[in-house]
């Protein structure tokens, strides 16, 4: 079962301007303290090479959504090391999928997705 924190998503910024790797913090509520990635991998073509801030503008905890007591969040690591999975900004001629999908395989968490929407993401040229 794949982690899907993109309710939780506060803000974040993630970096492929490095080949072969995606660094990065996203913040979430139910976490203190910023989530560090340090992935190997790259960006699909659309964006890769690129830096990509994510925003979400009404964050709330998925488990109120599922009725559930606790932040979702409570045993995801401060650290995600692992693999780059699809992480596409779903520009034309579309990767992957039509929208904004970030996806990578953490060593502590396994697989973790966040799918958004068009005006929760910006690209920078660095």
């Amino acid at each position: 079962m794949a982690w899907r924190p993109y309710e939780n998503l506060i803000e974040g910024e993630l970096d492929n301007s490095r080949p072969g790797q995606v660094t990065g913090s996203l913040r979430f509520l139910g976490l203190e303290e910023p989530v560090r990635l340090e992935l190997k991998g790259d960006f699909l073509p659309d964006i890769k090479g690129k830096v990509i801030i994510l925003k979400n503008a009404a964050p709330a905890d998925r488990n109120t959504a599922l009725n559930r007591s606790g932040t979702y969040m409570k045993d995801f690591s401060a650290v995600q090391k692992g693999e780059v999975g699809d992480i596409t900004a779903g520009l034309p001629p579309y990767p992957y999928v039509k929208y904004p999908y970030i996806e990578w395989y953490s060593e502590g968490n396994g697989r973790v997705v966040l799918e958004l929407e068009q005006d929760q993401i910006e690209i920078i040229e660095r």
